[in-house]
């Protein structure tokens, strides 16, 4: 029984002192970092001729498709709010949040302000959404043209420090 006791205090002895006699220290896990990141399709500037138009044609209706990816490890619930930077007279902007087809999705109406979504769009970790669910919309009647600007904002719902931001040009010339 001495035997058994001398080499359980033996062992215990080199386990402290294994343990005390760590360099290295074990590194807590890395903290959650979520990014989003947002791509446009069509590029993020265009420039539109109204004599392009075909014939009867006055308005001048421009869309950008922008993919959503989500560089995390969690699913993320997103919204995304619209900013207008500068809008020639007769200019509009709307965009499409969310799966329309699965009635998933909202399409809000032409509008001159600033609007946030009503509705948030989960993008799950790893992953990106198709480019129809989040689509934004320039109209222009204005037969003289313009230029118009829009930041779009796409942050997650609650922590709007982790977002990721996009802005779109639109010159109409005559």
């Amino acid at each position: 029984m001495k035997k058994l006791q001398i080499i359980m205090a033996i062992a215990l002895i080199s386990f402290m002192f294994s343990c005390s006699d760590e360099k290295t220290p074990v590194d807590p896990d890395p903290e959650e970092k979520t990014i989003i990141e947002l791509v446009s399709i069509e590029g993020t500037d265009i420039t539109k001729s109204i004599s392009d138009l075909p014939e009867g044609e006055t308005e001048v209706l421009i869309s950008f498709h922008t993919t959503i990816t989500n560089n995390s490890t969690t699913d993320l619930k997103l919204r995304a709010r619209m900013e207008i930077m500068a809008l020639a007279d007769g200019q509009y902007s709307y965009f499409c949040w969310g799966d329309i087809d699965k009635n998933e999705g909202t399409c809000y109406p032409p509008m001159t302000a600033d609007y946030t979504s009503d509705r948030t769009m989960t993008v799950k970790a790893g992953e990106t959404t198709p480019p129809g669910n989040f689509l934004q919309y320039f109209t222009s009647s204005n037969v003289e043209g313009g230029e118009g600007k829009i930041r779009y904002i796409v942050y997650e719902d609650g922590k709007e420090d982790n977002r990721d931001t996009i802005i779109y040009n639109l010159t109409v010339t005559k």
